[in-house]
């Protein structure tokens, strides 16, 4: 493995992130993990995700949005929308990334984002999304929402700008809300959650995911007792499994 950090200039800010390379001489196709909020360090997913995926010749991406740890400015969702535009048309020229061969990978809000973005961005060819948010404009309204809050912004972890937080996800979210878009999505994509997820309700999930096209590739697993994060090793590692398989099938030829 072969380890790159980047700082990709975003407006005026940066974003952080490390591209994890297969040791070969080729280009490789190209997965991009989207974090929840703020999900894990972008460091840690050498062990997740990406060890085993460049085992199979796959680039692996993780990055912090802007407003979150060391990537500079503040985070809005409008702008962590764009962000994901700026790094693939960054990476896309990279030597060592087949520009043709693109995936996205998202977790929890994450989950949201890629879809939002995969509707928009012919570039990417399949997603794989484990226990997403689907309906953006919900988050304000759940009784853990301030609790949440103080847990993104716990030792500066997320910075937002100076305004209630309620209203600002309730105005930003509904521009991008994957309730809304799920039904243009047109590359394959698999979904995967657990019955045990304490923030989000599976049965509500896969009802979002049938209102996919009925022609799509697509395929819905629920992992029985898993929670939100897939924290027992076990449910993690089904959950991984299915989706590397996935992307092993999508990007190599």
């Amino acid at each position: 493995m072969k380890i790159e950090n980047t700082n990709i200039n975003f407006r005026n800010e940066t974003i952080n992130g490390v591209l994890f390379l297969p040791n070969r001489k080729k280009p490789s196709p190209l997965v991009i993990h989207l974090n929840g909020m703020p999900g894990l360090e972008p460091e840690t997913e050498g062990e997740r995700f990406a060890q085993e995926l460049n085992h199979f010749g796959i680039a692996y991406y993780a990055f912090d949005y802007t407003g979150v740890r060391n990537s500079s400015g503040l985070f809005e969702y409008y702008y962590s929308q764009e962000n994901i535009n700026t790094i693939i048309s960054f990476l896309v020229h990279h030597p060592k990334i087949l520009p043709n061969k693109i995936a996205l990978l998202g977790e929890s809000f994450g989950g949201a984002m890629a879809l939002c973005h995969a509707v928009r961005d012919s570039r990417v060819q399949c997603l794989a999304i484990r226990s997403p948010v689907y309906d953006t404009k919900q988050i304000p309204n759940l009784k853990i929402f301030d609790g949440l809050s103080l847990m993104w912004k716990l030792n500066k972890q997320m910075r937002f700008p100076e305004v209630n937080l309620k209203s600002f996800f309730q105005n930003q979210s509904s521009h991008y809300n994957p309730s809304k878009l799920i039904s243009e999505l047109k590359c394959p994509i698999r979904m995967i959650t657990g019955t045990k997820d304490e923030i989000l309700d599976a049965k509500e999930i896969e009802k979002w995911f049938k209102k996919l096209p009925e022609d799509l590739d697509k395929d819905f697993q629920i992992i029985e007792n898993a929670d939100h994060n897939f924290s027992n090793k076990v449910h993690f590692q089904k959950m991984k499994n299915y989706i590397i398989d996935f992307f092993k099938q999508q990007l190599i030829s």
